[in-house]
């Protein structure tokens, strides 16, 4: 069966936070749902930074996000090598999976890219006002609509290969790489990594890079 891969899907704030989180067991990546009915795993969000913090022992770090909707968070772990150069003020492009801890629904960024041109503000809104078009004409899947994942067994077994490559790789290895030595779909084997992701056996040190934890 095809796998889609989970792209990042530019969206406003609100429609995540407004969202109803579904924890996926297995392989699949966790998404939210929308009010319109689809389903976001990964987000593209234009927002003002409006607040940072670092923790002092650096293992930690949040970068609170308003695009005039609702505000979000946006956290990282251990390494904060992708929070470099993010300011109170910047309006920024960020690009993040969606997560889900104790009830708040959050981004945990893969890049920031500050934005110069405000105009970017307002060609966003039109692309989202686009798209929500698209998915309420019906050319856009639902995500009651979205195809069955299955494959257990070819997923454990990609799933053995990965755990194996990061107990050989213990400061961690580019993503590239994984795709590289893991021969199997490039959708399947991002399934995978999400999901051991999300178990928290390995984290995101820097964009594009696993590390076993």
């Amino acid at each position: 069966m095809a796998f889609e891969r989970q792209t990042a899907k530019k969206v406003l704030v609100s429609e995540i936070t407004s969202g109803k989180w579904v924890k996926k067991e297995g392989m699949e990546p966790s998404f939210i749902v929308t009010l319109a009915q689809e389903k976001v795993a990964r987000a593209r969000v234009l927002a003002t930074v409006v607040g940072v913090y670092r923790s002092e022992d650096g293992n930690f770090g949040s970068v609170t996000l308003d695009d005039g909707t609702e505000t979000i968070r946006a956290k990282a772990w251990k390494e904060m090598k992708v929070f470099e150069g993010v300011e109170v003020g910047q309006l920024v492009d960020v690009v993040g999976k969606v997560r889900e801890y104790n009830g708040e629904i959050y981004m945990m960024p893969e890049m920031f890219v500050q934005v110069a041109d405000p105009n970017m503000e307002i060609l966003r809104r039109l692309e989202i006002q686009k798209r929500a078009a698209l998915l309420k004409a019906g050319k856009i899947a639902k995500a009651d609509e979205a195809p069955e994942q299955a494959e257990d067994e070819k997923k454990e077994l990609i799933r053995k290969e990965v755990l194996v490559l990061l107990d050989a790789h213990p400061k961690g290895i580019a993503y590239t790489e994984v795709m590289a030595k893991v021969k199997h779909p490039e959708p399947i084997v991002e399934a995978v990594v999400n999901e051991i992701l999300e178990e928290g056996i390995c984290y995101e040190p820097t964009p594009g890079k696993i590390m076993k934890i």
